[in-house]
């Protein structure tokens, strides 16, 4: 059976010009499901509206000078329109490919051709049964949270456990709340962020808003809303530090933190093979040295469990530790 070309998705490979320029053009939806060749796909999305165009569809660049101020000719307003009309069809390709891909699964639309529908989208389409399944799943999220379906696979994927979690309302708010604590920009990993501050249950959906802003201001997001670095106060001669310096001096400071993690876990490990075997025979041999080394390594186990919490304790308790309290 022959391939077909891959779904025109960020992501996947373009498909052949001629092709695309074909299936994906200016024409209703219905006019393209008849069109041979056209796809199942292209019919049932509704290509009019959302499907991408072909690069030869977009006119060829120009150049417009920054003193040109007059109102767009009727020959520059086609243009804005064609550009912004293959804009939106790229902004709507998760919406749209995973309304489609459902259509076609649950009504199993590839019966003619294919048995299962991961044969279909293998074959036809050039991904695996799990991506398919994905963007059945995260569509109605896009749609949920943007009403022009303006959020990626990525983004999507993240406000998924809301949405499942929490309805569609709260994965609204929370994508709307995180869009705007973070000032127009929104990536998975801030709306990651955003999704782990929450807690298991919402007594409404603009619960979720209050939450995040609460751990925004707590510093609790630092990926939607960056801490403030404050410069502290220097003396008279000394040289003025600025906030890249603060910052650069942190970045090393963690990096050796970083560092002393890993020689610590690595000692832990070899603590941790060393003693296999050993404790009963030391008990047979010493038992009063071996009970006290003992109680002395788990004070220090306890103390090292406290710390890497990030709660030191004081110079008293860790006295009281030394001792076996």
């Amino acid at each position: 059976m022959s391939r077909r070309p891959t779904l025109n998705l960020p992501g996947i490979n373009d498909r052949p010009a001629e092709q695309t320029a074909l299936e994906v053009g200016q024409d209703t939806g219905q006019e393209l499901a008849r069109r041979p060749g056209a796809g199942v796909l292209y019919g049932v999305a509704g290509a009019s509206v959302s499907a991408p165009l072909a690069v030869e569809q977009l006119p060829t660049p120009y150049d417009v000078g920054a003193e040109v101020v007059s109102p767009l000719n009727d020959k520059e307003r086609a243009d804005l329109e064609v550009c912004e009309q293959a804009l939106h069809g790229f902004r709507k390709a998760l919406v749209v490919a995973g309304k489609a891909l459902e259509v076609i699964n649950r009504g199993r639309l590839y019966r003619e051709t294919h048995a299962r529908f991961e044969d279909y989208v293998l074959e036809v389409w050039g991904f695996k049964r799990a991506h398919a399944y994905r963007m059945i799943e995260e569509w109605p999220v896009a749609v949920a949270v943007s009403p022009i379906g303006d959020i990626n696979e990525a983004q999507a994927r993240e406000l998924l456990p809301v949405f499942k979690d929490h309805g569609r309302e709260a994965a609204a708010v929370l994508y709307r709340e995180t869009r705007e604590l973070a000032g127009g920009k929104v990536t998975a990993a801030a709306l990651a962020e955003a999704r782990r501050v929450l807690p298991q249950r919402l007594a409404a959906p603009e619960q979720a808003a209050d939450v995040l802003r609460v751990a925004a201001a707590e510093g609790r997001v630092p990926l939607i809303v960056p801490p403030k670095v404050e410069i502290p106060e220097q003396s008279a001669g000394e040289p003025l530090l600025t906030a890249e310096d603060i910052v650069r001096e942190d970045a090393r400071a963690g990096a050796e933190g970083i560092a002393v993690l890993e020689a610590a876990v690595a000692q832990q490990r070899q603590i941790y093979d060393r003693l296999a075997g050993v404790v009963a025979k030391a008990l047979g041999y010493d038992p009063g040295r071996a009970e006290m080394l003992l109680g002395e390594l788990r004070a220090y186990a306890h103390r090292t469990a406290y710390r890497a919490r990030g709660r030191d304790r004081g110079t008293a308790e860790d006295n009281d530790l030394d001792q076996g309290a």
